[in-house]
């Protein structure tokens, strides 16, 4: 990865290997979980335990529904 950014007399260039695959798939699986979790937290801060059961309801039907259509 190059970057190249020119402003008035001053040049500035910065050349880096990228991210190797894996090191960015468990990045941002990782930010992936924060989020999720920071908006489950809020829907249980709103809700009240409602907002867990909804969710976690939600999830055990689709986790069905994949079973079944593998079947």
């Amino acid at each position: 990865m190059k970057i190249h950014f020119e402003h008035k007399s001053t040049v500035f260039e910065f050349e880096r290997r990228p991210m190797p695959e894996g090191r960015f798939r468990a990045l941002c699986t990782l930010i992936l979980s924060v989020i999720g979790g920071a908006v489950l937290l809020g829907l249980v801060h709103m809700l009240g335990v409602w907002g867990l059961v909804w969710p976690v309801g939600t999830l055990a039907m689709y986790g069905i529904y994949k079973i079944i259509q593998s079947v």
